[in-house]
């Protein structure tokens, strides 16, 4: 079992163990109910990873005047 405590601000922290296992990273959105007394998150669906999300801002930033190099360049973070 892992423990964690929840800030003042009604945040805590996910164990590492628990995210890797799960493929949650920082931006995946978490939908939360209780239940008996028990309180679920699950990955809200559709929710982009990283690399998702980085391939959906930039998609349709080549306009073909870029070489690979300056394209490469450009949309890495």
């Amino acid at each position: 079992m892992n423990d964690t405590i929840v800030t003042v601000k009604g945040t805590t922290t996910i164990p590492l163990s628990i995210r890797r296992q799960l493929g949650i990273e920082a931006g995946t959105q978490l939908s939360w109910t209780t239940r008996d007394g028990v309180i679920e998150a699950r990955k809200k669906s559709g929710s982009l990873n990283a690399i998702q999300r980085h391939i959906r801002d930039r998609a349709g930033t080549w306009d073909g005047t870029l070489s690979a190099r300056q394209l490469l360049k450009k949309t890495r973070p």
